[in-house]
Formats: C-alpha cells, structure tokens, sequence
C-alpha cells in the first residue's frame, strides 16, 4: 500500500513541477511578481517555524539586486536608442489588416513613455524592441542614389 501512495504522490509531484515549469517559461518573474511572492511567504510562514533573520536579510538583498538590475537594463536600453538617432533603421510593424511589414527610416528623436522606449522614425513613434537593423544613413542615402 505504501508503494502506491508514493506513487501517487510523485505523480502528484511531476504534475506540479511540469505545470510549474510551463508557467515560469511564458514569462519573466518581474519586481512586482517577486515582492508578491515575498509576501506570500512571509504569511503562510510556519508560526513555529518562522524565517531566520539571515534568510530574510538575504532575501531583502537580492530584491535590491533585482531592482538595480532593473535599472542598468533600462539605462542600457536608452543608451542604445540614443546612439541610433540619425541612423536607417528597418523596424517591423502591423499593418491596419493585421499583416506584419518591414519599413525603413531615419530616427530623429527618442521618446521614453514609463518603462518603455520609442524611437521616432520619419513622425511614427517605434517601439526600440521592433528594429530589425540598422544602417549608417549616409551609407543608405549613398546606396539608393
């Protein structure tokens, strides 16, 4: 009897970790994701079991890693936007039917909107993660003439 209990509960277990597993592959655990999760933690504690303070002073610092991580992606995404402006860049965008195209033009400015990045291309605001490629735009005004 013994032996199909265990049985079941490890097919209880790999039920639980496969479905883990898909959840955590779909996306990113976030800042606001991590602090939930903290929370969670600290309420279904085990009252006689609680967390060590070491384990908690470890876990408030890699919070303030996750949020100075944070940081530098943004500040290096920025960085990179800035350096296309005045450059050929082809980005992909849909279409009014839904179809996705490829367009090219020349960043002018950036506009930085909360979290996210927007290069103006030619008076269209272009999401940074749509560009394809980028091409000094004397070299493409140099190959189209």
């Amino acid at each position: 009897m013994s032996t199909t209990a265990i049985s079941s509960l490890t097919a209880s277990t790999s039920s639980t970790t496969s479905t883990t597993s898909a959840t955590t592959s779909n996306s990113d655990l976030s800042f606001e994701d991590w602090i939930n999760l903290l929370a969670t933690e600290l309420q279904y504690q085990d009252p006689t079991d609680p967390i060590s303070s070491s384990e908690y002073v470890s876990q408030m610092a890699s919070l303030s890693s996750l949020s100075q991580i944070e940081n530098i992606y943004s500040a290096v995404s920025n960085v990179e936007a800035y350096n296309l402006i005045g450059k050929s860049v082809t980005y992909q965008t849909t279409d009014s039917s839904g179809n996705t195209v490829e367009a090219t033009g020349t960043v002018s400015s950036v506009i930085l909107s909360g979290s996210s990045t927007y290069l103006s291309i030619d008076g269209n605001a272009v999401s940074l993660d749509a560009v394809v490629s980028v091409a000094d735009a004397a070299t493409t005004d140099t190959a189209s003439a």
